[in-house]
């Protein structure tokens, strides 16, 4: 019988309600998690690769970002179900928060020192393996520990904490243009004092003693899931696939965009960018609190999805053709908006459709990250530079347009979902 939000099975009937002191730190956490993700994406690493390498940056952007996207699709299953198998007293998520902090501090200094596209490429592979540890630990939080009625607002709250994090990641990276070390460490040092009270607070336990010993063929049928038999699971993949292979379009190249036809300098774009991020906060995060709350009350993700995907596209579409900065900060706003809703029923949606929450919920959590928006980083790399060629080069209006059209694949995708309204 097809499930529906109501009907719950008994790991979600043992859920109690968290407390306001688990929201804000996983929210703080998430803020950490998402700032080491965007101001490498959002300026540091487009900024560095424009300095080594000028003449071909937008491919060798492309280059850096999507091999490291291959390397997280590979990798990034692994350790979720490692995750899931892990029988530490400790704990089965907190050391991979641990060990993502290293690596990726680790990663983020050999780019900042690095002198040659070869050396940053390592560099970031690096740095992406330890974010695919870290998040490993932070994403299947929801699914594991939270309620179905906290769900809507929990994942609004991650969203804010994310806009919030490409704010400040734009602003900072253009006031660090002269210290490059800081510019990629200062993001880890902030995961490290937010992890520190989700390291020692928040809820963990070891994979149960009955998990039966690993083999190599039993390890690799773990990473497996059929696709026809988890259909709305499969389902939520793609819509994430197409939305976040849309926004890696704009985002990815917005520092390039602002150069070339809005002919700003690296300082000023980056300064842009945080003055529009600050204003698309305030209305992305009103998007995210009402619509979560509102998810939570009424019980349904769909309609946000829908909303996001009409947002997202309306706003790629006015970025499209913008010739000045007031009518791109138009449409970046739209889709701010766009992209506040999606945040808030995300974490929600696929928690709500995911098998096997109370002990998978590592892997699957980790197939959703790294096989909805890995493939999407390594694709939209690879694509771009091809569709700003057409016509002669920087034809970002036909970046934007195709990222638009890939929004709207997304709402379709989620009217196809029959488990959840």
């Amino acid at each position: 019988m097809t499930s529906t939000m109501h009907d719950v099975g008994p790991v979600e009937e043992n859920l109690r309600p968290v407390s306001g002191w688990f929201m804000t730190v996983y929210t703080l956490t998430n803020f950490g998690l998402s700032l080491v993700v965007l101001m490498p994406i959002l300026f540091s690493l487009a900024y560095k690769i424009q300095v080594v390498d000028p003449a071909s940056k937008e491919s060798s952007l492309g280059l850096v970002i999507g091999v490291a996207a291959v390397v997280s699709i590979v990798i990034g299953p692994v350790i979720g179900a490692l995750s899931d198998r892990t029988r530490l007293a400790w704990g089965r998520r907190r050391p991979y928060l641990l060990a993502g902090i290293v690596i990726n501090a680790a990663g983020s200094l050999l780019i900042a020192t690095s002198s040659s596209i070869p050396a940053i490429l390592v560099g970031w592979v690096v740095a992406t393996i330890g974010l695919t540890f870290a998040a490993t630990a932070v994403n299947p939080v929801i699914a594991e520990w939270v309620p179905q009625a906290q769900r809507g607002r929990l994942g609004a709250f991650a969203g804010v904490a994310a806009q919030l994090a490409g704010v400040a990641a734009t602003l900072i990276g253009s006031l660090l243009l002269d210290h490059q070390v800081l510019l990629f460490l200062l993001p880890v040092l902030v995961l490290t004092v937010m992890s520190v009270f989700f390291l020692f607070t928040v809820p963990d336990r070891p994979a149960e003693s009955t998990t039966q010993a690993t083999s190599a063929v039993r390890f690799v049928k773990d990473l497996a899931f059929n696709p026809l038999e988890h259909r709305d699971f499969s389902l939520v993949l793609i819509g994430k696939f197409l939305l976040t292979l849309g926004t890696n379009f704009f985002t990815t190249y917005q520092l390039y965009f602002m150069l070339d036809r809005l002919k700003l300098v690296p300082a000023e774009a980056g300064q842009k960018l945080a003055l529009l991020g600050g204003i698309g906060v305030l209305v992305g995060t009103m998007s995210a609190i009402i619509s979560g709350l509102i998810s939570d009350r009424i019980k349904r993700r769909k309609p946000f999805i829908y909303g996001a995907a009409a947002a997202m596209s309306g706003g790629l579409v006015i970025a499209a053709v913008a010739n000045d900065l007031v009518v791109y900060s138009a449409g970046a706003i739209l889709l701010t908006v766009g992209v506040g809703m999606f945040g808030t029923v995300d974490l929600a949606l696929v928690s709500d459709v995911m098998p096997d929450r109370g002990k998978r919920a590592g892997k699957y959590m980790s197939i959703y990250y790294n096989i909805a928006s890995s493939p999407a980083g390594a694709i939209a790399p690879i694509l771009a530079p091809l569709v700003l060629a057409i016509g002669g080069g920087a034809n970002y209006a036909a970046l934007f347009l195709t990222a638009a059209v890939l929004a709207v694949g997304a709402g379709v995708t989620a009217w196809r979902i029959r488990s959840v309204r």
